[in-house]
């Protein structure tokens, strides 16, 4: 009888249609967890390791690229490009990418980092001069015609450009808040080189369009012969003026408000013949002279640290550039003439010096780069 009873209710739901199918709903997506557990446990890529810093030192004198680690004890890697035809001045670097600025070449380079080769070289206008370059996405790069007065936007990846008017022998790049800044030196050449012809300027663009600004396009710097900008931790653009050797006027340092996008400060006590700025992202400036060697800046007391007489030596101090950790890597330029080659000088955060070693020939631009670290497929 409790057998036929149990048969007797086997032939019927023993729960309600609707709890089956939440039941039956359940168990898929309990399936579907383990599934997508049991997959992820079978990845075969193991997570990329953390990018490499490296410093990146053009070397006009010889044709080549220095690849210099941080860490003392990994090796120094050294990439020939070539002969350009003419002096190149000036490099930018983003995760396995180089663009050199070729000079008296009228050409752009593009250079593999990784595999230690040329990409392609890009010829632009005859007399474009270009002499300082800037890489504001993977495969964009901005140049600075000093020739022609332009700037020109590069597309690594095909080789096409398209160039802009800015001002007067633009001598660098910067790109902050969206737009492109270039830095007008506004000379012309003199018995003695290149001389101030008045006030110098920025020109702004919009990199989206290729296309001076909407708004104010230009900002006035009342110091001729602006050389080169840094951007601040404080978000803020630093240019560095030369000043007139010719008539014993010092060079100066201006700041400048890049949503504004006007003047906000000037300092002088830099001597004559300051060149390159470098900031370490947060108070300090860097600023090099090939007399005074290296001088410094705070950004938030808005006072000169290290001023002209006051600079650490550094010979013929070309270049500089602030690694991650706050260690300075000021350049020496060697002299291209008698075949001297330059040498890097490394200081820790408190200016004492750390390391040095030689460079190729005539080293005259040095930027910081992120080379991406090699991921393992085999794991």
């Amino acid at each position: 009888m409790t057998r036929r009873v149990a048969v007797a209710r086997s032939s019927r739901f023993p729960v309600s249609f609707d709890t089956m199918v939440r039941v039956l709903g359940m168990k898929r997506l309990l399936l579907a967890g383990l599934l997508a557990a049991g997959l992820g446990c079978a990845a075969t890529t193991a997570p990329a390791p953390p990018p490499e810093e490296r410093l990146v030192v053009l070397n006009k004198g010889d044709n080549s690229i220095s690849l210099i680690p941080t860490n003392p004890d990994d090796a120094v890697q050294k990439i020939p490009f070539g002969d350009l035809g003419g002096a190149a001045e000036g490099v930018a670097a983003r995760g396995e990418t180089a663009v050199i600025a070729g000079g008296t070449s009228d050409q752009v380079v593009v250079v593999d980092l990784r595999a230690g080769n040329i990409r392609r070289a890009v010829p632009l206008a005859a007399g474009s001069n270009p002499v300082a370059v800037t890489m504001i996405s993977d495969i964009i790069a901005y140049v600075a015609n000093a020739g022609a007065n332009t700037v020109t936007r590069l597309d690594i990846t095909s080789g096409d450009t398209a160039s802009v008017a800015v001002g007067v022998y633009p001598r660098d790049v910067i790109l902050t808040r969206g737009r492109l800044f270039a830095v007008n030196g506004n000379v012309g050449a003199c018995p003695e080189g290149l001389c101030p012809l008045g006030p110098s300027w920025l020109s702004v663009v919009d990199p989206l369009v290729n296309a001076p600004a909407s708004g104010r396009d230009s900002i006035p710097l009342p110091q001729g012969n602006a050389r080169s900008a840094t951007l601040g931790g404080d978000g803020l653009v630093y240019v560095v003026s030369l000043g007139d050797t010719t008539a014993g006027v010092p060079g100066r340092l201006s700041i400048v408000d890049p949503i504004r996008r006007e003047e906000v400060g000037t300092f002088g006590g830099f001597g004559l013949i300051p060149g390159n700025i470098a900031s370490d992202g947060s108070e300090r400036l860097f600023v090099t002279s090939v007399k005074d060697g290296l001088m410094e800046f705070n950004t938030r007391t808005r006072r000169v640290v290290r001023g002209a007489g006051q600079g650490i030596f550094v010979n013929d101090n070309i270049a500089v550039a602030v690694d991650s950790q706050g260690q300075i890597y000021a350049i020496e330029g060697g002299n291209c003439a008698t075949g001297e080659h330059g040498r890097l000088r490394v200081f820790r955060a408190d200016l004492t010096e750390s390391r040095n070693l030689i460079l190729g020939l005539c080293p005259v631009a040095a930027t910081f780069v992120e080379l991406p670290g090699l991921t393992d497929l085999t794991n």
